[in-house]
């Protein structure tokens, strides 16, 4: 009983990641290691390799996504122009339930293009005659505020997490797998071994 249970814990299970990439590469010359053992820790080697590279990919990508948002936040502020644009009639919710706290108010304002008109964000309780700042495109027309950079930092990390936990689930998946297969290729060879020594070793031959 005790050998078998032996043999459901893998050899190499405390050799440390250096070793395990002298084994996986060749290096480690000890006469008792086994071609499973070797596979083993190319297991492991692999990945720790997995581990690395989805790092590198989850930092790499929440990097382009934060110069995409970034890049593209400022090219909304250049195209984006500040007027004071004033009401021409008092606010009116967004929302009839009572305490709505969104509002619009009909407004015009002038811009280089010619003159504008449109309902408009405005704080609650504006009345007419009003001057609201708001902020327009290069056509005159209404434009909305550039991303803020905490935003852009909170997707950032996002992204980032997001790709590590999907990658790291991913390898560890195939990493629980790959060693099923190992163990039971252990205990496969461990019961034919057996077959082999036991009749010797109990004395019935």
């Amino acid at each position: 009983m005790s050998a078998a249970a032996t043999t459901r814990r893998h050899p190499a299970s405390h050799t440390s990641l250096r070793g395990h990439v002298r084994r996986a590469t060749g290096r480690d010359h000890n006469p008792l290691c086994r071609p499973l053992d070797r596979a083993y820790s190319r297991l492991v080697a692999g990945a720790a390799l997995m581990v690395l590279v989805g790092f590198v990919l989850a930092v790499v990508t929440a990097l382009l996504v934060y110069r995409a948002e970034t890049h593209d936040a400022a090219r909304v502020a250049r195209h984006r122009h500040v007027v004071t644009a004033v009401t021409t009639g008092p606010a009116q919710s967004d929302d009839l339930r009572p305490g709505s706290v969104r509002q619009h108010a009909p407004a015009r304002w002038t811009y280089p293009v010619g003159p504008g008109s449109g309902y408009i964000p405005v704080p609650s309780g504006t009345v007419t005659g009003t001057g609201v700042p708001i902020g327009l495109n290069d056509a005159g027309q209404p434009a909305g505020a550039p991303r803020p950079h905490e935003l852009i930092v909170s997707d950032t990390a996002l992204v980032g997490l997001g790709t590590v936990t999907a990658l790291g689930c991913a390898t560890a998946g195939w990493f629980a797998a790959r060693r099923h297969r190992l163990d039971r290729r252990a205990r496969q060879s461990w019961e034919s071994a057996w077959e082999r020594i036991e009749p010797g070793w109990s004395g019935r031959l």
